[in-house]
This record gives C-alpha cells, structure tokens and sequence, in this order.
C-alpha cells in the first residue's frame, strides 16, 4: 500500500510538473508572438536620455550621479549571444558632485562588446579587456544579463531554461510572472501584461559592496516598430537607484550584425591575483593592482590604506603583506571614500578583525551595506560570526607607536562628501585617492580638474610638507606633479556652464 502510494503521488508530481510547463510554454509562445521574438535574429535599438554611474554617488544618501545621453544604441545577435552598447555621453550635473569622470568637458564615447565568452571595451582605436583578468567571467555574466534583461531577450532565454509561469495580483492587476535560471546559476522573473508584452524584470547578483543585489529593468509604451513590439521607454535599476533611463525612437530587426573578436582579446586569460610590494620607505609598502593598497607597518600592528575592488583583491594583498610583514596582525584600515571601487574588499578586514577607519558619516550607512544578506556568494566575514568594527572620523586622527606616526585628514571635496588623506611626516608622503590621478605624460592634463583645485587647496591650508604622493589610482607622483597640473590646467580651466 505504502509503495502504491508512493508511486501515485510520483505520477501526480510529474503531471503537475507537466502542467506547469505546457501552462510556461503556452504563456512564452503568446509573448513571443506579441513581441515577434520567434522570429528575431539580431536587433538595433536607439534613442536618448540619461545614464547613471553606480556606485558613485557623492554620499551614501543620494543617488548614482547622472550624465546625459545626446545618442544611445544597443546592437544584439540573441543567437551567439553578443552585443555592443555605444553611448556618447555629456556632462549633466551642475555642480559635479560624485564620482564617474566628472566633471566631463565636451562628449565622452562608451562602447563596450560582448561576444560568447568575450568582453571588451573599446577606448579610442584600442580593444581592452572589460575587467581585470581575474574578472573576465564577471564582466561576461553582467553583459549577458543585459541581453536577457531586454524583452525579446527574456523571453528567448526562457524558453531555452525551461522557464515556469504563475498569475499573480500586482498593484491591482493581474499579471502573469515568468521564471527560469539562467546557465550562470542567476534567477530572473519577468512580469507579463495582458497584452503578453514584458513590463518589468528582475535579477539578483552578487556584489563586493551591496551583497544580494537586484537589478530590475522597466518597460513601458510598447510601439510596432515594423512588425517588431518594442518599448519606447527603458528605466533600470541597479542598486535602488537608477541606472539607465531612455527613450527608444528608432528599432531596427534582422540587420547584419559583426562582433569581430580582436586578438589580444582572445589572448586574455583568467589568471590568479597576484601581488608583488613595492617598499616605498621603511616599514611602507605599495600593493599595486587597478586600485592600490599601502601596507603601514608599526610596532605591534599594521594599517592598511584602502580595500578596494572585492574579496579576491582583499585576500592577495592580505597575503602579500603577511609575507612582508610577518607576525603582526592588521588592526585598521583606512577607507578614503565611500564609492565603491574603494570600498568592496573592506568586508575581508572586518572578518580579519580590522577597525574600518573612515569618515564618521558612513559609519551607519556602511553598517547597512556590510549587513545585507550574502547568500549568492558568502564571503569571510559572511561565514564568520564577526560583527564589523568602525571609527568614524571627525577632523582628523593621528595613529602613533611613539616612532611611527600618522595623520588620517578628512578634507573637503565634492568628488565624495567623505573624502580622507593620511600623511605620514616623517616620509613626507601622501596617500591619497581620486583627486590627483597622474595621467600617462605629464604633458597631459589630469582628470577631475575641480577635484584637484579642491584638493590641493586642502593641502595649502593645511600647510603639509609633502614630497611624494602615493594616488591609490595611477603612477607614483611628486608634488611638484601636483602643483605643476594646478598651475597648467587649473583654475580657469575648469569647466563651466
């Protein structure tokens, strides 16, 4: 009897099961007739509006800053899949506050690639990986969620990952809610509207700063561009706060679409981090990447300035100073601001047991951050029952052992509201970050002229004694390098509306 009822209850599993997918593929074949994806092979859709840098906004309260979109098109092939996003993009915030290359004088061009397995961005003439090697299947992932974030994408990817459908009430309306996992293990649901058109998805990844993040895209104002269904309007969200937001005029079907895959791109690999300090001075030490470290090294204990990128960064420069500074254990960092590029990796501190030193307003807005569940990807400190530790900084604070001594300065800046330097007197060194970037030749002009003039009018009150500065961007500079780009580009060249 017991077995009978087993297997009856199999059978209505499977026929349940069986319902459910005819019940999908009923719903995915309406939708793909709405929108016309059956039939679509490539795609070119253009228009205007706005675009958002996320994880630059100039505090923890305001939103990713905005920048102007005169031209936005986004070319797909759904059958490779591949892509390309071009967007010229202009000042639009007056004043520039925040991060994201601001302030922008005249038009910047982004183009950024994907093909299969590759991701590239183009700058100028040159093809470039789209991350660090390290991070080469991210930047993948992310560029193919953009594909499947689209309608017809969404629907197509459905219908390949056997996607299940439910009806549900949303906001007073019945809508139907499509799911499926895509083959990189991420979720995404979609909203139907009655008409079958999709009005909104939803995914969720993992990130360094944010945890569970979900990324939502929004469609409205369908249009018939000849026989193709498509929004006239796209809003994204990443974050909480907008991404992207754009008004589509123009939608071409089944164009000959080229993704030529140039060849240093398929010469990049993924390679482990590895990280080789430079000594800057005694008991100093430079961990160079994208984003730069420096190791301090005091009686009992080091302090790192800055955590950058993510967990795997973290982990290597971790590694790398234990090497060099063997036996003591890392008591602080120091986090300079809180744009994210700065901040991903400050979670493998804590969970070393690192006091986060930053300025006293992130301290609450960090603790959020740092508290958001990880259950895509749990990190250390996820796994630990470590609780973070903060000072919040107010002025300044000096960190001393009696024969090391360093001053950890917040000063003003409106590249972020919480920006902080550390000098170290005796060295006559500056850490520092995003003020000063050294460009390639010192016969170019550095970005952020604003910032600079700012920065370097912190110095001036302050009246350090400063030789060598230590950008966690960039080359090592002097600062005569500093004075010399004030001088050469400042003042009255910065940009003005």
């Amino acid at each position: 009897m017991k077995k009978t009822l087993i297997i009856v209850l199999a059978v209505a599993a499977l026929g349940a099961l069986a319902s459910w997918a005819q019940d999908a593929k009923t719903t995915l074949d309406a939708a793909a007739a709405a929108l016309d994806a059956a039939n679509l092979k490539t795609i070119e859709f253009s228009g205007r509006g706005s675009d958002f840098m996320f994880g630059q906004a100039y505090d923890g309260n305001t939103p990713w800053p905005r920048f102007n979109l005169p031209s936005y098109t986004v070319t797909i092939d759904y059958s490779i899949p591949a892509m390309r996003d071009e967007r010229r993009r202009q000042q639009s915030e007056n004043p520039p506050r925040g991060g994201g290359f601001q302030p922008l004088v005249g038009e910047l061009r982004q183009i950024w690639v994907l093909n299969g397995n590759y991701a590239w961005d183009i700058a100028g003439q040159n093809a470039v990986p789209a991350a660090p090697e390290r991070d080469l299947r991210t930047a993948v992932d992310g560029r193919l969620a953009q594909i499947w974030m689209t309608p017809h994408g969404f629907i197509k990817a459905a219908m390949a990952n056997r996607a299940t459908s439910k009806t549900e009430t949303v906001r007073g309306a019945k809508k139907t809610v499509v799911s499926f996992t895509a083959p990189n293990k991420a979720r995404f649901e979609g909203l139907l509207n009655d008409e079958n058109f999709v009005e909104m998805i939803t995914t969720r990844f993992d990130n360094p700063v944010l945890g569970d993040n979900m990324f939502q895209a929004v469609f409205r104002d369908y249009k018939d561009f000849g026989g193709v269904k498509f929004p006239t309007h796209i809003l994204q969200r990443n974050g909480a706060y907008p991404v992207l937001d754009v008004t589509i005029t123009d939608v071409k079907q089944n164009i000959p679409a080229t993704f030529d895959v140039p060849a240093n791109i398929k010469q990049a690999r993924a390679a482990a981090q590895t990280i080789v300090p430079e000594k800057l001075a005694e008991g100093v030490w430079s961990l160079p990447g994208g984003a730069r470290s420096v190791a301090l090294e005091f009686r009992d204990y080091i302090a790192v300035v800055e955590a950058p990128e993510s967990e795997t960064r973290s982990i290597a420069v971790i590694d790398a100073v234990k090497k060099v500074i063997p036996s003591k254990p890392i008591r602080y960092v120091i986090n300079t601001h809180s744009h994210f590029d700065h901040l991903g990796g400050l979670r493998t501190y804590a969970a070393e047991g690192a006091t986060i030193i930053t300025y006293a307003g992130n301290v609450s807005y960090y603790e959020n951050l740092l508290a958001n569940p990880r259950t895509i990807n749990p990190d250390r400190l996820a796994r630990s029952a470590r609780k973070p530790v903060f000072e919040g900084l107010v002025g300044n604070r000096i960190l001393t052992d009696g024969s090391r001594e360093v001053v950890i300065y917040h000063y003003p800046n409106m590249h972020n509201a919480g920006m902080l330097m550390v000098y170290l007197p005796k060295e006559k060194m500056l850490i520092e970050a995003d003020s000063y970037t050294p460009p390639a030749s010192l016969n170019e002009a550095p970005g952020g002229l604003l910032f600079l003039v700012q920065f370097y009018d912190s110095l001036e009150r302050l009246g350090l004694d400063v030789d060598q500065v230590v950008p966690i961007h960039g080359r090592l500079a002097t600062f005569d390098d500093v004075r010399r780009a004030v001088e050469t580009y400042g003042r009255n060249q910065l940009p003005t509306r």
